[in-house]
């Protein structure tokens, strides 16, 4: 009798380990239901004229288009390429499933408290609105809509990228590395100063054709490549607020050169270079008498010419 009842025990106790392991598999498996794939799209991308990001406790990233360039801020250029990757990545990027129930909440919490907040606006409506957060390996990106507390792990078909990369850029990483963004066709001169005057030199055009102002015979061909080099100077990045420190020993000196361009409005466009510090890989300039950046050691030899290295 006790023998036939062990039996019935074992087996109810067979049943419930089988019913309880369906339902912890039920709630932590992915969700297999149909997703929305244009859930964080905008019905048309060309009619949104500015869009902003912010990180939770972090700045306000405000990109805009004035009509004919964005601006980050409405202070600087913004960069071309990365406004075309960041468009190109909500066009491309699909939500692939919703989050799985047991891990739903948790990562809600963590986009509420410390993702990024991305509004997209044409004329001043929101016309997309959701948050942005990635895996600490930044392998995985999960957005979520504002109005929802429902995360989706979001992914690019075909690739393997982080998506949420473009998301986590600073306002300095928006802005647009080009130093002297100006139409050659409007240009007025270039005056490249040394602390040894005698090195000074002027580049203006003359009888249609560009040349050094008291050098009759310039090398047309040295000028041209310096004048190339200028033109196509970008900083590697700019120096965030909190980074100034580091670069206090370079600041402190007197400019190793500078460089002042007019075009025909007289605007002006001004680059200093200070030295290298032999423990830094880059170099350190100030653009405009106020931002600083740092440069591959390699472009600024490019443009790093005296007057005389255009002598025939």
């Amino acid at each position: 009798m006790q023998e036939k009842r062990n039996i019935q025990l074992l087996i109810s106790w067979g049943v419930l380990m089988a019913v309880a392991g369906v339902l912890l598999y039920l709630g932590n498996a992915p969700s297999h239901e149909l997703v929305d794939k244009d859930l964080f799209r905008v019905v048309d991308q060309t009619e949104v004229d500015h869009f902003t990001i912010q990180k939770s406790g972090s700045e306000l990233i405000e990109i805009r288009f004035d009509g004919s360039k964005w601006m980050v801020n409405n202070s600087f250029e913004a960069d071309r390429q990365l406004i075309t990757v960041f468009f190109a990545t909500l066009l491309q990027a699909e939500p692939k499933r919703a989050v799985a129930t047991g891990q739903r909440d948790s990562i809600s919490q963590e986009i509420n408290q410390h993702g990024v907040q991305v509004k997209l606006y044409i004329e001043d409506e929101v016309v997309q609105d959701f948050k942005v957060i990635g895996n600490d390996r930044k392998t995985e990106t999960y957005f979520q809509l504002n109005q929802d507390n429902t995360p989706y792990l979001v992914t690019i078909p075909g690739y393997r990228v982080y998506v949420g990369s473009v998301f986590e850029l600073t306002p300095g990483e928006w802005r647009d590395r080009r130093i002297f963004n100006f139409n050659w066709q409007n240009f007025k001169s270039l005056s490249l100063s040394h602390l040894d005057s005698k090195n000074n030199f002027t580049v203006s055009f003359q009888d249609q054709f560009f040349g050094i102002e008291g050098l009759s015979q310039a090398d047309t061909t040295r000028l041209n490549d310096f004048l190339d080099a200028v033109s196509l100077l970008q900083a590697s990045r700019f120096i965030e607020l909190n980074d100034t420190l580091r670069w206090e020993r370079s600041r402190n000196q007197q400019p190793e050169f500078s460089i002042q361009v007019l075009d025909i409005a007289n605007r002006e466009y001004a680059l200093e270079i200070f030295p290298r510090v032999p423990e830094q890989s880059s170099v350190l300039g100030r653009i405009n008498r106020q931002t600083l950046a740092l440069f591959s050691a390699q472009d600024i030899a490019r443009i790093a010419r005296k007057r005389m290295d255009f002598k025939r």
